[in-house]
């Protein structure tokens, strides 16, 4: 439901800032700046793939897990997407998540709630009952036998 109203509601945010900003700079600015941004957005995703082969690397380099590099540069891809969007409330978005200490706190709150999903709280029991019938061969008989070695 959260994403239909954020859907919905983000065309409306984009036809009031382009009729708000249109009316201050004109429509050749208005039109400029939006293909200012969306060059800016197309630049930023042409180069982000040799960024995260470099950044991945050098954390590879230094014995760290890699995930953290690619976590930003998935970020960094998402911004230059919005940059590429034609609008003002996007672009604001895209040029956001550009900022490192932005990407920082969406990423650490995104792993505390992935973290916070993943913990239960109370003890799970499935109680059953167990009867092994004679004609019925045991799994365990068909694993290969490990001999003693001395």
């Amino acid at each position: 439901m959260r994403i239909l109203l954020f859907i919905l509601v983000i065309p409306v945010i984009e036809i009031a800032l382009f009729v708000q900003i249109g009316s201050h700079i004109g429509v050749i600015g208005t039109l400029a700046l939006v293909f200012l941004t969306a060059a800016a957005g197309l630049v930023l995703m042409r180069l982000e793939p040799h960024r995260n082969a470099q950044d991945v690397r050098a954390a590879l380099a230094k014995d760290t897990s890699p995930a953290s590099p690619m976590a930003h540069s998935a970020l960094r891809m998402i911004g230059a997407a919005l940059l590429l969007a034609p609008g003002f409330f996007t672009d604001a978005l895209g040029l956001l998540l550009m900022l490192p200490l932005l990407r920082r706190v969406l990423l650490s709150r995104l792993l505390i709630s992935v973290q916070a999903g993943r913990t239960r709280t109370e003890t799970v029991i499935i109680e059953g009952d167990f009867e092994r019938h004679p004609d019925t061969p045991n799994p365990t008989d068909r694993l290969p036998r490990q001999e003693k070695q001395d």
